[in-house]
């Protein structure tokens, strides 16, 4: 009965991580909602640097997007996460986000719960935060 609370106890805790992780980027995004598209899909890794104390749009959202996806992957267990145009924002999984390039600009995190890698779902779970705009 331990083992099972410990395994909740987990779970919830990886929860609360991505939606917060989903939340501090769509406020990042917000900060910057004129570069809304440097955001979305996976970060361009040829993408410029910020130089000194000047950042690009293009530049900040791909710092961004690299350090979060860092802090992800750090966080949760098998962690990816992006942004993108989303109709049908409740679907996809890690290896397939379904993102349609249609619909509001939507942040997707996928991440794994081992015990739960039996499951139908192989124990993939996801968080979705649509963004305002």
């Amino acid at each position: 009965m331990l083992l099972a609370s410990v395994q909740g106890t987990t779970e919830a805790r990886h929860r609360t991580v991505a939606v917060t992780q989903a939340y501090s980027l769509a406020e990042l995004i917000a900060l910057q909602s004129d570069a809304i598209g440097h955001y979305v899909n996976p970060a361009d890794p040829q993408a410029p640097a910020c130089e000194e104390d000047f950042c690009r749009d293009e530049a900040m959202a791909h710092a961004d997007i690299l350090n979060w996806q860092t802090h992800l992957a750090r966080e949760l267990p098998g962690a990816t996460g992006l942004v993108c145009l989303d109709s049908t924002p409740d679907d996809g999984d890690a290896s397939d986000p379904s993102c349609d390039s249609d619909g509001a600009p939507v942040v997707k995190i996928f991440w794994s719960e081992a015990r739960h890698a039996n499951a139908p779902d192989g124990g993939g779970r996801r968080v979705v935060s649509r963004l305002p705009w």
